[in-house]
């Protein structure tokens, strides 16, 4: 074991005696150090202490004070309404559920003394009858002071929420208000028309609560529009105001959301005194709006065309140039005729083959193109599911109809049970005013607030396109349709025209959807109509699409943007087929159209008379269209292009000329065939006998072919939705297109001696003659009555 000590063990003598006494000096001093501290940290949280005593008890006093400030004034309030209420008339008027819950300003300045009840009663019989608000016209009428008034008015509660108000009045229940709140959340939209549309509450008295809420008045009982100073028709419009009244000094006007202090400045400026603001419905402002400026709408809807673009316009049939063109063409071929008749006919038959033959080869090249898969908007059903409806913009669908009543009630049912919210739709029943049958009709049903029926003042022209003009002025949509009266879209197609514009380039202005018949069974007339609007929605529109030509529209379900179609002047008036017309000048204007896989059904003409009308008016508006935009064919060829021009005329020009041609070579054909006239070959020397042969042989079996494809195409399109419309069945009757074209041409005829005679005028087509309605779901909701 070794002896020798570590150095680091220190001896017992020192650890007692040496370092334990300088390190017990040491730790006391710190100690010492640590106990000041803590000391003076205790003296701050000390003082800290007592300073928030202090606040705390600053803030007890002042909540104290504030407390018996607040029982005061409760004390004041109640106190004011127990002398109310023990006057005789206070339980009468509890019955008006606009006041509940809010003290009257009548019954304030009754209880301090400013007016007497003899007074006040004066001027509420004053305010029923012009209508205002009540303050005003106890100013105006003498009986108050403004400089007494105000601190009254201020005295009454605090604008609230709507919800609340309606609910604390007892107009709608909390159960109504949460299932509003609900819907609002899901689809966005305004918490009044939500509550309208679910028919919680009825719109003028909806706008009474809105009126209290923003301290606005109503409109009265009498109205005076005559010698009334009005506002411009463009600043009116701007602001959605209309001068309705002449008060005292100053004018009411009706407004249907409150104006800004901008805006009312403006007015008044125009006006040159104080302006009154009013609360109207949507249907009281269409009402005054007619009423102060019939003028101002029947010249938009009629002449705003012909005044901003008048070489747009059919309201001249044909320019003197082209009656100067069309008398030289005509004096030339009688001189032709005159040296050498044989051989001018030669010549023209020769043109017209080619033509023929042009026309035949680019029609089927376009429905090849129609047939790409890629040719139309398509969607899964989940991506319709998927769309997020607070992002959906108001919806404007214009209906125009003409004596239509029996096809009124299917009507309401087709848009009632459309996939959009009702909150954002804004429904226009277009009604002419000699048809007194269907205003009375939809007088007598109790309409959900988001319709509106116009009736269209008579003027000439009196059509289709001057109707959606008149409705589409005060229209309040982002987007517009047009539905006939019989139409019966997919449930889904707006929500798929939302994501049709949503996917497209900003150029894109209209989507058209597809069109067929649900009364394709009926007869063989609508089996033949059935087979041309299959291939014609199917195939061709499609393809005109992908050939970005210009595209003649269906007249019902294209979709435009709003803000686009004012942009161009909306529709032409004088034009028979304005929605062929309005594609051409969008494709002039610079936009496009394409189409979505949707559809609309509507009801096919089921008897020949009836067809020949429809047929003959779609004709002549298809000559009114080349006519008008073939004025200046250079021109044109600029605006259009190459292929823009070409498309033209195989759209446009080729659907009147082509069954006004074929009557006189069927002709030639029975006589060769009949009786073997020997100078009808001689009409076809070399080539253009076996191009003729070609057009008659494969040229017809591609037009029947593109029918039975169009047919087919919508049958196995409908298989794959599980939907049992057609039947394969449909198909055979394709064999006899033929006879159907032969109809064609006796329509073609009537439209070219129409252009000439009646060129402006609307030739009635009778619906409601189908055997079996189309089914409708969602018109349970609208009733007769009320």
């Amino acid at each position: 074991m070794d002896s020798k000590k570590p150095e680091s063990v220190v001896p017992f003598r020192r650890a007692l005696f040496g370092y334990p006494l300088q390190w017990t000096r040491q730790q006391a001093a710190e100690r010492e150090e640590r106990l000041n501290r803590e000391r003076e940290l205790l003296l701050r949280e000390e003082r800290e202490g007592q300073n928030r005593v202090r606040e705390l008890e600053e803030q007890l006093r002042y909540l104290k004070e504030q407390l018996e400030q607040t029982n005061r004034s409760v004390d004041l309030l109640l106190n004011q309404k127990m002398l109310i209420m023990n006057r005789e008339d206070y339980r009468m008027r509890l019955d008006d559920p606009v006041d509940n819950g809010k003290i009257k300003l009548g019954d304030l300045l009754l209880t301090e003394g400013l007016l007497t009840e003899e007074q006040l009663n004066q001027a509420i019989q004053y305010q029923e009858k012009v209508g205002g608000r009540l303050g005003d016209i106890v100013v105006d009428l003498g009986l108050v002071t403004k400089e007494r008034l105000e601190p009254v008015v201020g005295r009454q509660n605090e604008k609230g929420r709507l919800g609340d108000l309606l609910v604390e009045a007892g107009a709608i229940t909390p159960e109504q208000l949460e299932t509003a709140l609900e819907f609002q959340r899901k689809s966005g939209g305004l918490l009044g028309d939500i509550l309208t549309s679910l028919r919680f509450i009825e719109p003028e008295l909806l706008y009474r609560y809105i009126a209290n809420q923003n301290n606005l008045g109503r409109i009265g009982n009498e109205l005076s529009f005559d010698d009334l100073i009005k506002l411009p028709e463009y600043l009116a419009r701007e602001l959605n105001a209309v001068v309705i009244n002449q008060d005292m000094n100053r004018f009411l006007v009706a407004v249907g959301n409150p104006l800004t202090d901008r805006a009312l400045k403006e007015i008044e400026h125009h006006l040159g005194m104080p302006v009154e603001q009013v609360m109207a419905t949507h249907e009281e402002m269409e009402f005054f709006w007619k009423r102060v400026y019939p003028a101002e709408l029947m010249e938009e809807s009629t002449q705003k065309l012909v005044n901003e673009q008048p070489q747009n316009s059919a309201h001249v049939t044909f320019t003197t140039p082209q009656l100067a063109v069309a008398g030289i063409c005509a004096f030339l071929f009688v001189v032709a005729l005159g040296l050498d008749w044989f051989h001018t006919l030669i010549v023209v038959n020769i043109a017209i083959q080619l033509f023929y033959f042009a026309m035949t080869l680019f029609k089927f090249m376009i429905v090849m193109y129609g047939t790409r898969d890629f040719a139309q908007f398509r969607f899964k059903q989940e991506e319709v599911d998927a769309v997020d409806e607070r992002t959906l913009p108001v919806y404007t669908i214009l209906v125009p109809m003409y004596k239509e009543s029996e096809v009124i009630p299917y009507l309401l049912g087709n848009i009632e049970q459309l996939d959009y919210p009702k909150a954002k739709l804004d429904v226009r029943l277009l009604i002419e005013e000699d048809d007194t049958e269907a205003q009375e009709l939809l007088g007598k049903m109790k309409l959900p607030p988001y319709y509106t029926t116009i009736v269209v003042p008579h003027s000439l022209p009196k059509t289709k396109p001057k109707a959606c003009n008149y409705g589409l002025i005060r229209a309040r949509g982002e987007y517009v349709v047009i539905y006939d009266a019989e139409d019966r879209p997919d449930p889904d197609q707006l929500k798929k025209v939302h994501l049709t514009f949503l996917k497209s380039p900003k150029e894109c202005a209209c989507v058209q959807a597809k069109l067929n018949y649900f009364n394709s069974e009926q007869n063989l007339l609508t089996r033949w109509f059935t087979h041309e609007y299959s291939m014609w929605f199917e195939l061709l529109l499609p393809g005109v699409m992908q050939l970005d030509i210009p595209i003649p529209l269906g007249g019902t379900s294209n979709h435009f943007k709003m803000a686009i179609l004012k942009e161009i002047n909306a529709w032409d008036p004088y034009n028979v087929t304005e929605d062929a017309d309005l594609g051409i000048r969008l494709y002039k204007s610079g936009y496009s159209t394409a189409i979505v896989d949707s559809r609309t059904w509507e009801e096919a003409n089921s008897r020949v008379g009836n067809w020949i009308r429809q047929r003959s008016r779609w004709i002549k508006g298809y000559m009114q269209t080349w006519l008008v935009h073939m004025r200046n064919p250079v021109q044109l060829y600029r605006e259009l292009g190459l292929k823009g021009f070409l498309g033209f005329q195989v759209m446009v020009l080729s659907t009147p000329l082509l069954p006004l041609l074929n009557p006189f070579y069927w002709v030639m054909l029975v006589l060769w065939y009949g009786w073997k006239m020997h100078w009808i070959p001689q009409f076809f020397p070399g080539v253009i006998y076996y191009l003729a042969a070609v057009e008659f042989l494969i040229g017809n079996f591609l037009f029947v072919f593109s029918n039975v494809a169009g047919v087919y195409w919508v049958i196995h399109d409908l298989e794959k939705r599980k939907e049992n419309v057609f039947s394969y069945g449909l198909v055979k009757y394709a064999l006899l297109t033929p006879i159907y074209w032969v109809m064609m041409s006796i329509a073609a005829v009537k439209a070219a001696w129409q252009l000439i005679t009646k060129p402006f005028y609307w030739e009635k087509t009778t619906h409601g003659l189908a055997k079996h309605k189309p089914p409708s779901t969602g018109g349970e909701t609208i009733q007769e009555g009320g």
